[in-house]
C-alpha cells in the first residue's frame, strides 16, 4: 500500500492571486467602475441639469434641424443593413432579406447596447431557416462585430490624433485618418479571427476587408452627423468637429461602460465635455436619443413583432393584445389632454391661426375619439378587421384634434406613430366581424372613460356648482366652458352607445328544423355515445357538425360558446381536430368555448388547451345487468312493484304513432306538475314539455284505471349502450307513481338487452367534500349541505342512491380559473331560459 505525503502548499504571492481574481472577475465591476468614474468627473455638471430648462429648451427646438437628424438616422440605419448583407452571403437568404434583417436588428439592439452586440440572438432566430447549423452564423456575426467596433475605434483614434477645431480641410483630414484607421483595424482583427479554428472560415485576405471597413466607416459617420443635427436643433453654435469629438469620446465610454445604449454614462461625460449650457446639451441629448434609439427600437419592435406572429400563429393573440394596449393608452392620452388646460403661449398662437368654431369642434372631437379608442382596443385585442380600419381613421382624427384645438404637436406625433404601428400590424387582423361586436363591456368600458374624463376635468378646472354656469361663455380663453359643453357631449354620446347597445334587437334563437334534427339524429346513431346528444330534438340547442367526423349540441349566451355534454366523435384521434375546428367557429363568432356537464373522457384534452374544471355533480348509472326482483338485492324492486299493483298501477311504453292520442292528457300532467312545483319549463340541459318532441321517441306512461298518471319519454342510445328518460312528469293528485315508474323501467331496459339506465344528475353531490378542494367547490358544498330551501340537492341524490347506482361525475370547462362565477351565471340564465327567468320562481326539484 503506497502512502502518500502531504500535498504542496501553494506558494503564489496574495497579491498574485488577487490579479488573476480581478481579471477573471474584470466583466462584473469594471462597468460599475467606469460610471463610477465618469459620475465623479461629470457630477458638478450633471446637478445643474433642471428640468425646466430642458422643457424650455425642448418646446424651443428648430424643426428643420430635427427633421435632418431624423433623416440621416434613416441613411444610418439602411447602411447598417450592408453589415448583413456582406456578412451573411453564405446563406440561403436573398440579398433583400439580408438587407432587411441587418437594418431591423441593428435598429432593435442599439437601443439595448450598442450595435450588434445584443443582436447575434435576433439573427440566430431570423436566419435559422436560411442556414443548416447556428454554427454556419458565428462567423458572420463576428464580422459584423468586427466592421462596427473598427467604425467605432477608428474615428475616436482620429478624434484623438487631430486638434478639436478646424475648417473643412482639417474635417477631411480627420475622416481620411478614420478611413484608414478603420480599414488597418478590421484587416487585423479578421486576420487574428481566422486563425482560429472555430472562424476560419473567415476570409483574410486584404481585399476582403475594404466592404467591412467602408460599412464601418459610413455607419458612425451618419451616426455623428445625427448627433450633430440634434445639438444644431437647440440654436447653439458649435463647431462640428467639436461635437463630433465629443461624440466619439462618450460612445467609447458607453461602449466600455457595458450599459444599454450607454444611458447614463455616456450622457453623462456630454453633458459635462460639451461647451453648452447643461440645459441645451441635456434636451439635445433627450432629443438624440429619442430620434436616433427609442423611435427606431419602437418601429423595429413592431416589425420583430409582425415577423414573429407570420412564423408562430400561437404568438398571434398575444400580439394582438399588446397593439391594443397601446391604441387604448392612446385613448388615456387623449381624455387627458382634452380634461386639462391648454398651454398659454400656444393658446396666443391659435387664436391668430384657427378659428374658434374648428377650436370648439376640435376640442369635442378629441374627447371623443378617446372613448371610441378605448372601445376599439377590445375589437382590436379579438383580431377584427374593421376595428383595425377604424381605429387608424380614428387614430388620424385624434392627430389632427389634437393640433387644432390647442396645437398639442406631441400628441399628435404619438397618435400618428399609433396610427402608423398598428397599419404596420395589419395581417393581425384578419377576422371579420359578423355583425355589430359592441356588447355591454364596451358600454362599460365607455362609461368607465367618461367617469374618469369627468373626474379628472372636475380636479383640473377646480369646478363646483357655480361653475356650471360657464358652460355659456364661448372664447379661446373660455377653457373650463369648452370642458363643460365637451363634457357634456361626451355624456350624451355614451348615452347614445348604450341605447344602442341594450335595446338593440338580439339575433334570437331560431328553432332547429325537423331535418336537421334528424340528420343529427342519424349521425348520433352512427359515432354518438349515450343519450344526452338526442336532446338535440328538444330543438332548444343548435347543432356544430364536424363533417361526418363529430358533433357538439350548443348554445351561446353572453361571451360564451356552452356546448352541452360531451361532444360526439367518430374515434379518440379526431377529438383534437374537432376542438380545432370547434374553436375556430367559436373565435369567428367571437365567444368563448364552455363546457357543461362533461365526463372525465374529455378532461385531459381540454387540459392541455388551459382549461379550468368545477365539479358539477354526479350523474347516477344505473348496470342493468344487476337488475333482478330475486334474493336480497331485489328486495326494493320487489315492493315497489307490489306497491304498484295494489294501487292499481299499469306500466306501458307507447310508440311514436300512439302518443298523438293521449296527447292531451300527457300536456294537462305536465301543466299540472309545473303548476304543483311552482316552476316554470327549463331548456338547454333539461327538457320541456313540446308536443313535437314527445312524439319523436317513445313514451313511458303508467296508468290507473285507464287514466294516465306518470309519463316519461324514452331516449334509447346507439348499440343499446344506455337507456334514458328526460322529461318525466306526474300528477300532483293520486299514488306517487315515479317509484313504480323507475322500477318498471329498469326491467324494461334489461328486458331489451340495454347495458345501463341513466337516472340523470344529482347537482352538487360529491363536490367539495375534501379539505384540499377548490374554495369554490368548497362553498358549492355548503350550498348542497343548507341549500334544500332552494334546491332539493340532497334529496334528489338519496332519490336516486337508492336504486344502487354508479356515479360518474359531470364537469363544467373554462378557460380561465377566475371566471367560474360568471361561467355559472350564464349557464344557469340559459337553463332558465334567459335572464329574466334567473331570479323568478322556485327550482325545480327533481
Amino acid at each position: 500500500m503506497t502512502e502518500h505525503g502531504p500535498s504542496r502548499q501553494d506558494t503564489s504571492s496574495p497579491v498574485k492571486t488577487g490579479m488573476v481574481w480581478i481579471v477573471g472577475h474584470a466583466s462584473r465591476f469594471l462597468p460599475v467602475a467606469i460610471v463610477a468614474v465618469v459620475g465623479a468627473l461629470t457630477w458638478q455638471a450633471v446637478r445643474q441639469v433642471h428640468p425646466r430648462d430642458v422643457v424650455m429648451v425642448l418646446h424651443g427646438m428648430q424643426a428643420p434641424w430635427l427633421i435632418a437628424a431624423a433623416v440621416l438616422t434613416v441613411l444610418n440605419i439602411g447602411v447598417m443593413g450592408l453589415y448583413d448583407l456582406m456578412a451573411f452571403r453564405h446563406t440561403r437568404a436573398r440579398p433583400r432579406e439580408r438587407w432587411q434583417y441587418g437594418a431591423v436588428a441593428f435598429a432593435w439592439s442599439n437601443f439595448l447596447t450598442l450595435g450588434p452586440f445584443a443582436g447575434p440572438a435576433i439573427r440566430f432566430w431570423l436566419y435559422k431557416r436560411s442556414v443548416e447549423h447556428r454554427s454556419d452564423l458565428e462567423t458572420g456575426v463576428l464580422s459584423i462585430s468586427i466592421a462596427f467596433a473598427s467604425g467605432l475605434g477608428g474615428w475616436t483614434v482620429a478624434a484623438l490624433v487631430t486638434p478639436a477645431s478646424g475648417g473643412l480641410l482639417h474635417t477631411t483630414l480627420i475622416a481620411a485618418i478614420a478611413a484608414v484607421t478603420v480599414y488597418l483595424l478590421v484587416f487585423a482583427a479578421r486576420l487574428i479571427a481566422f486563425r482560429i479554428e472555430r472562424f476560419d472560415d473567415i476570409d483574410p485576405r486584404p481585399q476582403a476587408a475594404i466592404g467591412p471597413a467602408f460599412i464601418g466607416w459610413l455607419d458612425w459617420f451618419l451616426a455623428s452627423l445625427a448627433f450633430v443635427a440634434c445639438l444644431r436643433s437647440t440654436g447653439a453654435a458649435i463647431s462640428a468637429v467639436a461635437s463630433t469629438r465629443s461624440f466619439f469620446f462618450g460612445q467609447a465610454i458607453g461602449l466600455a461602460s457595458l450599459i444599454p445604449g450607454g444611458f447614463g454614462s455616456s450622457d453623462a461625460f456630454w453633458i459635462a465635455h460639451l461647451p453648452l449650457a447643461v440645459g441645451v446639451t441635456t434636451g439635445a441629448l433627450v432629443a438624440y436619443r429619442l430620434v436616433y434609439y427609442i423611435v427606431p427600437w419602437a418601429a423595429a419592435s413592431l416589425v420583430l413583432l409582425s415577423w414573429a406572429t407570420r412564423r408562430a400563429s400561437r404568438r398571434v393573440e398575444l400580439a394582438r393584445r399588446m397593439v391594443a394596449g397601446l391604441v387604448a393608452a392612446g385613448g388615456g392620452l387623449m381624455l387627458l389632454s382634452t380634461s386639462t388646460r391648454a398651454l398659454s403661449p400656444r393658446l396666443d398662437m391659435l387664436e391668430k391661426i384657427v378659428p374658434l368654431p374648428i377650436v370648439e369642434v376640435s376640442h369635442v372631437a378629441a374627447a371623443l375619439t378617446g372613448v371610441l379608442l378605448l372601445v376599439l382596443a377590445r375589437g382590436l385585442a379579438k383580431g377584427y378587421r374593421a376595428a383595425l380600419g377604424a381605429t387608424i381613421g380614428v387614430l388620424l382624427l385624434a392627430a389632427v384634434s389634437s393640433v387644432l384645438k390647442g396645437l398639442d404637436y406631441e400628441e399628435a406625433v404619438i397618435l400618428t406613430g399609433l396610427a402608423v404601428a398598428a397599419w404596420s400590424q395589419a395581417p393581425l387582423f384578419d377576422r371579420p366581424s359578423g355583425g355589430p361586436w359592441f356588447t355591454a363591456r364596451d358600454l362599460a368600458v365607455a362609461a368607465l372613460a367618461l367617469f374618469l374624463f369627468l373626474g379628472f376635468g372636475a380636479f383640473t378646472y377646480r369646478l363646483t356648482p357655480a361653475s356650471l354656469e360657464r358652460v355659456r361663455f364661448v372664447g379661446y380663453r373660455f377653457e373650463r366652458g369648452r370642458y363643460l359643453r365637451t363634457a357634456g357631449t361626451l355624456a350624451i354620446a355614451v348615452t347614445a352607445g348604450a341605447l344602442y347597445v341594450l335595446l338593440r334587437v338580439s339575433v334570437g334563437f331560431t328553432r332547429l328544423r325537423e331535418d336537421e334534427i334528424d340528420r343529427t339524429l342519424e349521425l348520433h346513431a352512427a359515432i354518438g355515445q349515450g343519450t344526452s346528444a338526442m336532446m338535440v330534438a328538444n330543438g332548444d340547442k343548435a347543432v356544430f357538425r364536424f363533417g361526418d367526423r363529430g358533433f357538439c349540441l350548443y348554445r351561446t349566451i353572453g361571451p360564451y360558446l356552452v356546448v352541452f355534454a360531451d361532444p360526439s366523435v367518430a374515434s379518440g384521434d379526431d377529438r383534437a381536430d374537432f376542438l380545432n375546428a370547434l374553436f375556430a367557429f367559436a373565435a369567428e363568432i367571437d365567444r368563448r368555448p364552455l363546457f357543461y356537464q362533461i365526463s372525465l373522457e374529455w378532461i385531459p384534452p381540454l387540459h392541455d388547451r388551459g382549461y379550468a374544471f368545477f365539479k358539477l355533480g354526479e350523474e347516477a348509472h344505473v348496470p342493468l345487468r344487476q337488475v333482478s326482483s330475486d334474493g336480497p338485492q331485489g328486495k326494493l324492486y320487489r315492493q315497489i312493484l307490489r306497491r304498484g299493483e295494489r294501487d292499481g298501477l299499469q306500466f306501458r311504453v307507447l310508440a311514436p304513432f300512439e302518443i298523438e292520442a293521449v296527447m292531451p292528457e300527457l300536456r294537462a300532467i305536465s301543466d299540472d306538475w309545473l303548476e304543483a312545483k311552482g316552476t316554470r319549463e327549463r331548456q338547454f340541459s333539461i327538457g320541456f314539455f313540446d308536443e313535437a318532441y314527445v312524439r319523436r321517441f317513445p313514451c313511458a306512461i303508467v296508468e290507473r284505471h285507464g287514466r294516465v298518471v306518470a309519463f316519461a319519454n324514452l331516449l334509447r342510445g346507439p348499440r343499446r349502450q344506455e337507456l334514458s328518460i328526460d322529461l318525466m312528469r306526474y300528477r300532483s293528485e293520486g299514488p306517487h307513481a315515479m317509484d313504480f315508474l323507475f322500477a318498471s323501467l329498469l326491467f324494461y331496459g334489461k328486458e331489451l338487452g340495454f347495458e345501463r339506465f341513466n337516472l340523470g344528475m344529482a347537482p352538487l353531490a360529491s363536490v367539495g367534500r375534501f379539505q384540499g378542494a377548490h374554495a369554490r367547490e368548497r362553498l358549492a358544498n355548503l350550498l348542497f349541505q343548507h341549500g334544500e330551501n332552494w334546491y332539493n340537492f340532497q334529496g334528489l341524490r338519496f332519490y336516486k342512491a337508492k336504486f344502487d347506482p354508479v356515479w360518474m361525475p359531470r364537469y363544467m370547462a373554462y378557460q380561465n380559473a377566475w371566471e367560474w362565477p360568471a361561467a355559472i351565471t350564464n349557464v344557469s340564465a340559459l337553463v332558465a331560459g334567459g335572464w329574466a327567468n334567473v331570479m323568478r320562481g322556485k327550482p325545480q326539484n327533481g
